[in-house]
C-alpha cells in the first residue's frame, strides 16, 4: 500500500513540475535552486496523506512559492558583482519547461519587482489565479494582492514585448546575426542589430565580463567585433536553444569546457538584445 500511495503521489507531482519548475525559476532566475526547492517540496509532498489535501496544485504551488520567497529573503545580505543573469536553461536538459514563458527578458523584467510583487504577478499572469487563491497561496489579503499586482504591472508595463518573430524569421535573422559576427562584416552586423540594441554580460565576479551594459548600434558593433577578435581563436561555437531563444555556446578548445554562452532575443526585425553568460557557476 505503502509503494502504491508512493506512484500515486509520484504521478501526481509529476503531472504539476513543469508549472512548478517554472514558478520557481521565475522567482529565483537560478535553475539549481529551482530544482532544490522542487526535490524538497517533492519529498514533504510524499510524506503528506493526499485525501486532506482539497486542491493538490494549490497545495504544491503554495509549498514551492514560500520556499522560494525564503530564500529570496536570505539573498537579500548577498551583493552580486556586476549584471546578474538568469542560469541559462537548455533546451535538451529541460525540454519539460520549454512551453512555459521562460525568457530572459521576461525573467529580468521580474527582477524589478520586490519579492512579493513578483509572486503575485507570476500567479496571476502565468497562472491565471484569481486574487482569492493568490490570497490564500500567499496567505495575504485580496486587497492588498491587488495593489501588488497593480503596482508590478506598472513597473513592468514599458519592457513587455509587444511582437513575437515567427520561427523562420527569427532563425534567418540569428543566422544573418552570426554570420556578421563570425566575417567581421561590420556593415551586416549594422543591419542585424537594433539601433537601441543592448548588450548584458555576466561574469560574476570570476570571469572577465563588462561590468555595465552595452547600449546602442555602434558601441554594440565595436564590443562584438572586438570580442571575436580577442576570443574566437581559442574557441568553438555550436547553436542552441536556450531558454526558448536563439542562443551559442562557446566552448574552449583547448578544455572542451563551456566559456561563454551568448543568447539573442530577436525581434520584428533586429535582434534586441544579447545576453552573455560567462559565470562559471552558471554554465555547468
Amino acid at each position: 500500500m505503502e509503494n502504491q500511495k508512493a506512484v500515486r503521489m509520484g504521478n501526481s507531482f509529476e503531472t504539476y513540475k513543469p508549472r512548478l519548475f517554472a514558478v520557481a525559476y521565475k522567482m529565483t532566475k537560478n535553475a539549481m535552486d529551482a530544482e532544490d526547492i522542487l526535490h524538497d517540496v517533492f519529498l514533504s509532498f510524499v510524506k503528506q496523506d493526499i485525501t486532506t489535501i482539497a486542491n493538490t496544485e494549490h497545495y504544491l504551488v503554495k509549498a514551492v512559492m514560500h520556499r522560494c520567497l525564503s530564500l529570496l529573503e536570505m539573498r537579500k545580505r548577498f551583493v552580486y558583482p556586476g549584471v546578474d543573469l538568469p542560469t541559462p536553461l537548455y533546451q535538451e536538459r529541460f525540454a519539460y519547461v520549454q512551453d512555459q514563458d521562460i525568457s530572459f527578458a521576461l525573467l529580468l523584467l521580474l527582477q524589478k519587482l520586490n519579492p512579493q510583487e513578483r509572486a503575485v504577478f507570476i500567479l496571476r499572469e502565468t497562472l491565471d489565479y484569481s486574487y482569492e487563491e493568490i490570497a490564500e497561496v500567499l496567505s495575504l489579503g485580496q486587497d492588498n494582492c491587488r495593489q501588488l499586482f497593480h503596482r508590478a504591472k506598472e513597473k513592468v508595463a514599458g519592457g513587455r514585448v509587444k511582437y513575437v518573430p515567427s520561427d523562420e524569421q527569427r532563425s534567418t535573422l540569428f543566422s544573418a546575426f552570426v554570420k556578421a559576427c563570425t566575417s567581421g562584416d561590420v556593415d551586416q552586423l549594422m543591419a542585424c542589430l537594433k539601433e537601441d540594441i543592448a548588450i548584458y554580460s555576466d561574469g560574476g565576479g570570476r570571469a572577465t565580463a563588462a561590468r555595465w551594459p552595452v547600449f546602442g548600434r555602434v558601441d554594440a558593433i565595436a564590443f562584438l567585433t572586438g570580442l571575436y577578435a580577442k576570443r574566437s581563436a581559442a574557441l568553438l561555437f555550436e547553436a542552441k536553444m536556450i531558454n526558448g531563444e536563439y542562443g551559442i555556446i562557446c566552448y574552449d578548445k583547448t578544455t572542451g569546457a563551456v566559456d561563454t554562452l551568448m543568447i539573442c532575443a530577436v525581434g520584428a526585425d533586429a535582434i534586441e538584445t544579447v545576453y552573455f553568460v560567462r559565470n562559471p557557476d552558471k554554465l555547468r
